[in-house]
């Protein structure tokens, strides 16, 4: 796995314990998923779930979601984390999954692209399609805001997990188009006061709300969103 920084396995069971903890308490993008999901996706996959954070709301919710991670240290970390999610938890490598076609209804994931060159992008990208049944979704971080890409910059200089790719609209839209002509994309995260984190932030973060106001807002918080969150109908 050809990655930019954080290249190997070891690399990240060494970093995992050291993060762990600090990335549960960031859950906007189950809220983001759980806005966006249609009716018919019933069976979710969080790929490179990390922390795992997000795979276990969606479950606290009620719905039925799996998580896998190429780091066995996450894994192990996740498993003794969330306990009764042990079995929907497990090590796999996003370039080869052993799935089965369409085992999902709906995949996604939140800046694993990032960490990758265009050529593994679209195999990344052949192999989530393959296993996701209706909608595969990828998010990674926004190239349109400015402020954002310059403060990973800075912060890159001493913290390798800073190292990464940041993508515009046309570029996610150029990846996604080798499995799908149907794509959307959300400008996500942060934003002006009325931006879905300050709705989330206000106990008002219910699919009723958030879904009519990602359709409402489109490309408005383009600039100031951190993340762009790109669904592919297959």
């Amino acid at each position: 796995m050809s990655k930019i920084t954080l290249n190997n396995q070891q690399s990240w069971d060494e970093k995992w314990p050291e993060i762990f903890d600090h990335y549960q308490q960031d859950l906007r993008h189950a809220y983001y998923i759980r806005a966006l999901k249609n009716p018919n996706e019933h069976k979710l996959l969080e790929i490179g779930a990390g922390s795992f954070r997000d795979m276990a709301q969606l479950c606290r919710w009620g719905i039925d979601c799996h998580g896998v991670d190429y780091s066995a240290e996450a894994v192990k970390l996740a498993q003794k984390q969330f306990p009764k999610l042990a079995h929907k938890i497990s090590q796999m490598d996003a370039f080869h999954y052993t799935f089965g076609d369409a085992s999902f209804d709906l995949t996604y994931h939140n800046g694993v692209w990032v960490l990758f060159s265009d050529d593994d992008i679209k195999k990344l990208a052949l192999e989530q399609a393959r296993i996701s049944k209706y909608r595969m979704i990828a998010t990674v971080h926004n190239a349109h805001n400015q402020g954002f890409v310059s403060y990973f910059e800075r912060m890159a200089q001493n913290d390798p997990l800073y190292q990464i790719r940041f993508f515009t609209v046309d570029e996610m839209r150029a990846h996604l188009s080798a499995v799908s002509s149907r794509i959307t994309i959300v400008p996500v995260g942060k934003g002006k006061k009325r931006h879905e984190d300050w709705l989330i932030k206000k106990g008002l973060g219910s699919p009723s709300i958030l879904r009519p106001f990602f359709n409402l807002t489109g490309q408005t918080f383009l600039k100031q969103s951190e993340r762009l969150l790109c669904i592919a109908e297959l």
